[in-house]
């Protein structure tokens, strides 16, 4: 199935951002002069279809089907991109989770040729992408929210192949429906993993998720619904993460100053860069400096870290990476170091009391050799 979502997702690469529950489909709204499409989300991160139900939206007498009936009026257009998105998808070919083949695709070609002869040359506006509460989402970030217009306009205008007019149109209201304070947690929660996970590196999928988490704002998510995409949408932020990570391991130092091989992944298709910090968890390792990295794209760099033991035994090394800004990133790796090696101070009593017992030695074949002499001198 082409990725249409991938190859759009390139615009936006410098903002800073099996059993399922059936989905809520996509409807229309129209009167005289204003025609809105929009709709709550049908795909999850992967790309596959929750479900088929957008199928009979399409179809003749469906809710976005009605949209496409002629009109001698001149008309106003306000799209949602993620839909239009998700049905150049299902033209494309398209799986139904769990791994069920889409049945929708000569349908959904057909809908986007109707569409782009219903809206002629009428004028057309971008909803913000994902249809999410918009003084809700304002709230968060006046900047971000000017930003995800201009990208959601951008999107509609190559969905649609031509020219779309970025926000509302003059006079139009959005409708005072109530959004669940759980999404709005959810959604500030996997906003902010997001914007941590963007210090690191600026790989398109980073940007891509954080316009795709605006659907969670959707105020037309049903309960069901919600949980699922924020359960689905948590899953997805954890992998990316997951993408730049700490290697634990176990390893022995024969000598008490020696360079530990530490293992940092980059998943990601683009660079990272990171700072490695390493704290022992006892006194037998001093001190380690933290080390500012550069990780290329899909590698696994091996540092080379200075440790300086002072004593034998175990101890534990805690890494983890951190952003330049200094915010830490994912979990602690625990690195298990077995010290093989005599500290100083206890060489120096083993040595001393090397020479004492050589010479306590000493001391008895000396007096032995002496009596010894003694004896035969009597006789």
């Amino acid at each position: 199935m082409k990725r249409i979502s991938v190859v759009l997702a390139l615009t936006i690469g410098s903002i800073g951002f099996l059993f399922l529950p059936p989905i809520s489909s996509g409807n229309a709204v129209s009167n005289d002069s204003l025609i809105i499409v929009s709709g709550t989300t049908h795909r999850e991160m992967s790309g596959k279809f929750l479900d088929d139900s957008l199928i009979e939206d399409l179809t003749l007498g469906g809710k976005l089907a009605d949209v496409l009936k002629p009109s001698i009026k001149s008309r106003t257009w306000l799209i949602d991109p993620s839909l239009i998105e998700e049905i150049i998808d299902m033209s494309d070919g398209y799986t139904v989770l769990p791994k069920v083949k889409g049945a929708g695709e000569e349908i959904a070609t057909r809908f986007l040729v109707d569409l782009k002869y219903a809206i002629g040359d009428d004028p057309v506006y971008a909803l913000p992408y994902g249809s999410p509460k918009i003084s809700t989402r304002k709230k968060f970030s006046d900047i971000e929210f000017s930003q995800l217009q201009s990208v959601s306009s951008v999107r509609l205008a190559r969905a649609l192949d031509r020219a779309v007019t970025a926000g509302a149109p003059p006079k139009w209201e959005e409708p005072q429906k109530e959004l669940s304070s759980v999404n709005i947690s959810e959604y500030r929660n996997l906003r902010k993993q997001l914007a941590l996970i963007s210090e690191a590196s600026s790989d398109p999928i980073i940007s891509e998720t954080a316009i795709r988490l605006n659907s969670l704002l959707n105020p037309a998510l049903d309960k069901k619904s919600s949980q699922y995409l924020a359960v689905s949408f948590t899953g997805s932020v954890n992998r990316i993460a997951d993408n730049l990570r700490v290697l634990p391991g176990r390893y022995t130092l024969t000598s008490r100053e020696e360079k530990l091989p530490v293992t940092v992944v980059n998943d990601f298709d683009s660079p990272a860069q990171v700072i490695l910090t390493l704290r022992a968890t006892n006194s037998r390792i001093l001190s380690i400096a933290d080390r500012s990295l550069y990780l290329e794209p899909n590698s696994r760099t091996q540092v080379l870290v200075p440790v300086t033991a002072i004593a034998s035994g175990k101890v534990e090394l805690h890494a983890q990476l951190e952003t330049l800004r200094g915010r830490k990133y994912q979990e602690i790796s625990t690195l298990a170091v077995t010290i093989a090696v005599i500290g100083p101070i206890v060489g120096w009593v083993m040595a001393i009391a090397g020479l004492l017992l050589l010479g306590a030695a000493g001391t008895r074949i000396f007096r032995r050799v002496s009596k010894a002499r003694n004896g035969s001198g009597e006789k």
